[in-house]
Formats: C-alpha cells, sequence, structure tokens
C-alpha cells in the first residue's frame, strides 16, 4: 500500500519541497493549510510533476477544524504514515523579549506547540495501533540559540524543541520516530546566490532542507539536525 505524508502549513518554501521530495520517493502527499488558494496551487504543480498530492484547508489555530482535516486525509488514503509540521508565524508577530505579553506569547505558543500536540494526537493512534510511522518537525535554530528580535516566537520553539525531543524518546519503543530539523538561514529558491542578500547572512535552500527531514525519516539515529 503506498504511503501518505500530511504537511501541515504547507507552503511554496519547505512544504513544497518536502512534498516533492517524499512524493518523488514514491508517498502521497497532502497538503494543509488555510489558504485553498495557493494550497491548489501548489497541489497542482505537485501533480504537473507526477505526484499524487490533495489539498485540506485547515487554519492551524483552529484545533478542530485541523484535527477534522487530519481525520479528513486519513479517510481519503487511508493512512498518516509521517506527518511534517512547519507553520512559518508572521513577521509582525514577533517581539523582543521585553516586549512579550501574555496575548503575543499565547499566540506564538498556539501557532507552534499546541498546533503541533493537535496534529500529533490526530495521526498517533494510527500509528501506534500499526506500529509505525514519524513525526517530523521544522523550527528555527533559535529555539537552541535564542535570537532578541524573534525572541517570542524563539520561546514557543523551544517549546516545540522540547516537546520533539521527547516524542523521540517516548515513542521508539513502539517505532515511531519523532525528530526535527532547525534552520539557521535563510531559507532560499534553487538558483539563488550568497550574493543576492547581505554579506555574513548564511542561506540553504528549501531542498536541502527536505533532504535532511528525508535523512531523519530513513535513518532515525538522531533526534534533531541543525542546518547549515
Amino acid at each position: 500500500m503506498k504511503k501518505t505524508i500530511a504537511i501541515v502549513g504547507a507552503g511554496p518554501g519547505v512544504g513544497f519541497a518536502v512534498a516533492e521530495k517524499f512524493g518523488k520517493e514514491g508517498y502521497n502527499v497532502a497538503l494543509l493549510a488555510r489558504n485553498m488558494e495557493k494550497l491548489n496551487a501548489l497541489k497542482d504543480d505537485l501533480l504537473n510533476k507526477g505526484i499524487e498530492a490533495t489539498s485540506f484547508q485547515a487554519n492551524i489555530l483552529d484545533r478542530e477544524q485541523l484535527s477534522r482535516s487530519l481525520q479528513e486525509v486519513i479517510n481519503h488514503y487511508g493512512t498518516i504514515d509521517v506527518l511534517e509540521f512547519s507553520p512559518t508565524p508572521t513577521w509582525d508577530s514577533m517581539r523582543t523579549a521585553r516586549n512579550i505579553d501574555v496575548v503575543n506569547e499565547q499566540h506564538h505558543l498556539d501557532y507552534q506547540v499546541l498546533a503541533a500536540i493537535t496534529a500529533v494526537q490526530a495521526v498517533l493512534p494510527q500509528m501506534l495501533a500499526r506500529k509505525d510511522g514519524s513525526i517530523l518537525f521544522t523550527t528555527a535554530s533559535s529555539a537552541q540559540h535564542p535570537v532578541n528580535r524573534t525572541a517570542s516566537f524563539g520561546v514557543a520553539a523551544g517549546a516545540l524543541l522540547n516537546y520533539a525531543r521527547l516524542l523521540n524518546m517516548d515513542l521508539k519503543d513502539d517505532n515511531i520516530y519523532a525528530g526535527i530539523v532547525s534552520i539557521g538561514a535563510l531559507v532560499v529558491s534553487e538558483g539563488k546566490h550568497k550574493g543576492d542578500f547581505p554579506e555574513g547572512m548564511p542561506t540553504i535552500t528549501a531542498a536541502e532542507v527536505a533532504e535532511a527531514h528525508w535523512k531523519l525519516h530513513q535513518q532515525r539515529a538522531v533526534a534533531e539536525i541543525m542546518l547549515p
């Protein structure tokens, strides 16, 4: 039976690259995000590449909708064998440490940690029944090395990192893998050169991030990779 990857927070960067990588490896691809117009454009691009793909609307801040949408994926394809969670918050939601308030931090915790837990809980029962599956997360290296200009994001990213580590510890005896890729560079399109960006700013392609996810999924040797 053909396996399926569900990508929560799918966008034209990392999410699409992960979809393309796993799709080329023979996976069905389920794309989940809020904007169906943009999502359908990504789906059509994958279909044109010969990859089986379907789009499902899901606002990750609406936990009930997110759970329903993931169940729709399971109903459509039969299983979710790999979950990849990579939503990206907007820049205008970022606060420095002194400017973080409860409302702002609650937004980031909802966006990253609680949405991640919601997604995991939607797919985990089936994975536990099969004794097989992978749960993958994408975050920024500020989870390990906080940056003050994105402090409110970093607080939640640190929590997501520890959630991924703990899932890895807890699920390995059930043959379920959990891992996280932390990105410490600007994600760029293929063909972009370092000279296109400010001097000293590291860059990485979305395809390289997708390869890191595939490596984690295949090898299951470590719980986390930091790029570059």
